[in-house]
């Protein structure tokens, strides 16, 4: 039993059926429309609220609807010439607009693909012209007149019971009689729609069909307002309810065809008026941020069905079940009626002969296709994450073994490792060919914190421990390297000691550059600055779960906007109460959170903290205090708000998780005015 509306009148009470574009967003790739194209919103535009939380603002040119919430009704409008959806995200936040970013991009690819959102060079929806229809009727007027002659209709069948037609010119003068009024419904609601300000699309005359009779596209009467769905689906019951009253008293033998088509207009299985005037009244109207998802990352099986159940309308379906019983017991009284049949005679016959006698199998059936739609779901879903584990096992890099040292392997590795793949073939073959091999086994140092750097190091096989030592004399372990990453850059690029040891911890096999190779062949082609935010920032976030699956360009965007901050035992990176101006990623060492004066966690490595404070302009929550020297990667607040607003992935990411560490979702958000920021 459908809840939700699927035909064009039950979409018109809450969110019109849109006519399908000329082209797929999916073909404009969602990545570039969601941050390299400039979008304006377009100007033949028209919105109505229908409720509270939902407006349709219908492309009046194409005739394509969306229904938003009235902040993300205001969020397109923020679209303009020269605009992108990474720019209207950070003008949101900084204007405390922000809406939930999985319903912003869902929004935004909807309404690109409706026309409501337009881009330089790509057509929109193709135009669909309104019919010329002159006659206007004000529905509240008819309202009465409708309900008057539902309600002469109940008593005439009350007062004149049904009868089978006496014959056959009895039943085609009610069957002409249902095609007349159907018809004339279908007009006087195309009159309502007009003087609703809406408009009549497609008025033709439809053979195909049990009745024969006059329709329009009535989806446009939401541009009316609620009450003019329900206006429109009162008028196209009212000229039947009406032949029918008259017929009751007139000529009962016409009836039957007049009721049949009663019951039709009725029906709780398909969209019909009487279904769509019940929803228009007692449903939820629904956006398309919540339902039939275009974008990737919401189309995730979990979280559609989170979604639907959490938005799922519960008053109406128990309406609609309601409704759909009584359309039933209607059938079944006047069937009774028509048959000269006792209802009551038919029950104790039905409970003397011992019920259905295919009761269990009928249970068995239901219950094989429940199990059988169980596991068919339990086998989609892990399908889907098979596929996904298969697609990153395909994307992760093959490591060399030892004994497989090749120039063509060396090559290879070098065309991979992070600090030369953006060089061209020829530099990079001849670095391959520079590089000499150097076996060591398991536990060996291979360079000593303090000690001169004459050479560049990169991981063919195995993994090495990097290592600092701290005042105590302990040695603390800083990163672990593996096959592709580099090692001992530092002392060539800056002329000093090491400042970090090195020790495999299996068997390795690195490759090494010289001093002069390394100024020859890198940094004759890069600065220091790139070399060192490559090796350091880049490949740091190549290894920690924030950055995983983070974009290439992300990750060097990262790498610009951020820097090192260094701390030592006992100093406070961040204090209760103060305001935090940066987002901050533990680089190196251990930092305790504090919270009341008490230990409330330990971070390490790879943890990152104050990102919800800069989202809501407000205060640190808690003390951090380094519990041994350390470094951290830390941003500003102006530049972590645009990186959160360039990339929807990382944006996402946030998301999700300062909505966790809140315990409630972080938009929209809350906090002080970024006024300060915009100079």
């Amino acid at each position: 039993m459908p809840v939700e509306s699927q035909s064009s009148e039950g979409q018109a009470a809450g969110a019109p059926r849109a006519s399908p574009p000329p082209f797929r967003v999916a073909e404009i790739d969602q990545s570039t429309l969601l941050t390299v194209i400039e979008l304006r919103c377009a100007e033949a535009c028209r919105a109505v609220r229908i409720s509270d939380q939902v407006v349709v603002v219908k492309y009046e040119p194409a005739r394509t609807y969306l229904a938003v919430t009235p902040e993300q009704w205001e969020a397109l409008k923020f679209f303009g010439p020269g605009r992108t959806a990474p720019q209207v995200v950070f003008q949101l936040i900084m204007d405390r607009m922000g809406v939930p970013l999985r319903e912003f991009y869902e929004v935004v690819i909807k309404a690109f693909d409706r026309g409501v959102l337009q881009a330089e060079g790509h057509a929109p929806p193709p135009a669909v012209v309104a019919a010329a229809w002159r006659g206007r009727v004000d529905g509240r007027w008819m309202r009465g007149v409708a309900m008057a002659t539902i309600v002469g209709a109940l008593v005439a069948m009350i007062a004149r019971p049904m009868e089978l037609p006496n014959n056959v010119l009895h039943l085609v003068t009610g069957w002409v009689l249902a095609c007349a009024t159907i018809s004339a419904g279908y007009f006087v609601a195309a009159c309502v729609v007009r003087r609703a300000n809406a408009e009549v699309y497609q008025p033709e005359f439809w053979w195909k069909t049990l009745l024969p009779h006059f329709r329009a596209d009535l989806d446009d009467a939401v541009m009316g307002g609620r009450q003019a769905v329900v206006d429109v689906g009162l008028m196209r019951m009212a000229p039947t309810f009406f032949a029918l009253t008259a017929a009751a008293f007139w000529k009962t033998g016409v009836v039957l065809p007049l009721f049949g088509a009663v019951l039709i207009l009725l029906s709780p299985f398909w969209w019909s008026p009487g279904l769509v005037t019940v929803h228009a009244l007692y449903g939820t109207p629904q956006g398309d941020a919540t339902r039939h998802f275009r974008f990737e990352p919401n189309r995730a099986p979990w979280y559609a069905l989170k979604t639907r159940w959490k938005h799922a309308d519960v008053r109406f379906f128990g309406i609609h079940v309601l409704y759909a019983l009584t359309w039933l017991g209607i059938v079944f009284l006047a069937g009774t009626l028509l048959l000269r049949a006792n209802a009551a005679e038919l029950w104790h016959r039905y409970i003397a002969s011992g019920g259905l006698h295919f009761t269990a199998l009928a249970l068995l059936v239901a219950l094989g296709l429940a199990v059988a739609g169980a596991i068919g779901m339990l086998a989609w879903i892990g399908g889907m994450f098979v596929r996904d584990w298969w697609r990153d096992r395909q994307r992760q890099e093959i490591v060399p073994r030892p004994g497989t040292v090749t120039p063509e392997a060396v090559r290879e590795l070098v065309g991979r490792t992070l600090l030369f793949r953006g060089l061209p073939e020829e530099e990079r073959a001849a670095i391959a060919a520079a590089a000499q091999v150097e076996e060591f086994p398991a536990g060996a140092l291979v360079v000593r914190e303090g000690e001169a750097g004459e050479k560049l190091y990169l991981v063919y096989s195995g993994r090495v421990e990097v290592l600092r030592e701290l005042s105590t004399g302990r040695q603390d372990a800083v990163a672990v390297l593996q096959s592709g990453e580099v090692f001992g850059e530092v002392s060539l690029l800056r002329s000093k000691p090491r400042t970090r040891s090195a020790r495999t911890l299996e068997k390795c096999v690195l490759l090494s550059l010289s001093r002069e190779a390394f100024q020859r062949l890198v940094l004759s082609k890069m600065s220091r600055d790139a070399v060192e935010d490559t090796v350091q920032k880049i490949g740091f976030l190549h290894r920690i779960p924030l950055a995983r699956n983070w974009s290439p360009h992300a990750m060097a965007a990262f790498g610009r906007r951020a820097a090192f901050r260094d701390f030592q035992e006992d100093e406070f990176v961040i204090r209760e109460g103060e305001d935090n101006q940066f987002f901050h990623v533990l680089y190196e060492g251990q930092l305790a959170v504090r919270r009341g004066g008490k230990d409330i966690a330990t971070l390490k490595v790879g943890d990152f903290f104050g990102e919800i404070s800069l989202l809501q302009n407000s205060v640190a929550k808690a003390t951090i205090k380094a519990r041994t020297p350390g470094r951290c990667l830390i941003m500003n607040k102006r530049d972590f708000l645009q990186f959160l607003a360039k990339d929807f992935v990382i944006g996402l990411q946030f998301e999700s998780i300062s909505s966790k560490r809140l315990g409630q979702p972080i938009f929209p958000l809350k906090g002080g005015s970024f006024e300060v920021m915009r100079g």
